[in-house]
C-alpha cells in the first residue's frame, strides 16, 4: 500500500530553502551517512507530493584499482528477515545472494535486513540501503564477516535547509532539529502545511 504525501508550502518566500525529508535508520551508528530521502524543491504557495511505499532495496559499493572509481553491486530487493551475503566469485568485484535462512536467523531480528561480508579475497565495502528505490542510509567500511543490519520505523523526519549539494550526506545528530511525523498505518494520504511565523520553520500534518 503506498501513501501519498501533498506539502504546501505555505509561505510567502521560501528563500532559497528545500524541504528534505528523511526516513531514519533504528539505531543508528555515528559514522552512518544519512541521505535526503525526499527533496522538495518547492516554491511559496505551491504544493508538491511522494509517495511512500515499503520496499526496501540494498547493493554495496567498492573502490575500483583506479582512484575515485567506485564499482557497484547489482541492487537487490530485500524483505525483514532477510539476509543477504556480498561474496566475490572468481576473485570478482562484490555481488549479492541472498543467505542461507538459518545464518539470516543467528544474525537478524525478524524486523532486520542485513548484508554479510563474505568476500574471498576481502574487499572492504559500504551497504547502501533505499527505501522505493531512493537512498536513505550509507554504512561504510563494511569488514570482513561483519554483518551490518537495517531497520527503520515509518516516521518521517521533515526539516527546512538549503538545497543539497549532488551526493550530500547528514550525520545522525541532524535530526535533533527536525520534525518528526509519525504516519498512521491506514493512512493513505497525508496533508502538510508549511508555515512561518517569527523566524520559525513549522509543519503541520493531517492524514487521511
Amino acid at each position: 500500500m503506498s501513501t501519498r504525501f501533498n506539502v504546501t508550502m505555505n509561505v510567502e518566500d521560501m528563500q532559497g530553502k528545500t524541504v528534505l525529508v528523511f526516513l531514519k535508520p533504528q539505531n543508528p551508528q555515528r559514522n552512518y551517512l544519512i541521505h535526503a530521502w525526499q527533496v522538495l524543491t518547492g516554491s511559496a504557495g505551491a504544493t508538491e507530493s511522494f509517495d511512500y511505499e515499503a520496499t526496501i532495496s540494498t547493493d554495496v559499493t567498492s573502490d575500483g584499482e583506479k582512484p575515485g572509481n567506485t564499482i557497484i553491486s547489482g541492487r537487490q530487493t530485500v524483505v525483514p528477515g532477510q539476509l543477504f551475503s556480498a561474496t566475490s566469485p572468481g576473485g570478482l568485484s562484490p555481488k549479492l545472494q541472498l543467505a542461507p535462512t538459518s545464518l539470516a536467523l543467528e544474525k537478524l531480528t525478524p524486523e532486520q535486513c542485513g548484508v554479510i561480508n563474505q568476500t574471498n579475497p576481502f574487499t572492504q565495502f559500504n551497504s547502501n540501503w533505499y527505501v522505493n528505490d531512493r537512498p536513505v542510509v550509507s554504512m561504510p567500511y563494511v569488514d570482513a564477516n561483519m554483518t551490518v543490519s537495517f531497520e527503520y520505523l515509518p516516521n518521517f523526519y521533515f526539516m527546512v535547509a538549503s538545497p543539497p549539494m549532488v551526493g550530500q550526506t547528514y550525520i545522525v545528530q541532524n535530526f535533533s532539529d527536525m520534525t518528526v511525523y509519525q504516519m498512521p498505518i491506514t493512512a493513505t494520504e497525508v496533508d502538510v502545511a508549511l508555515t512561518k511565523d517569527k523566524g520559525l520553520w513549522t509543519f503541520n500534518f493531517a492524514a487521511s
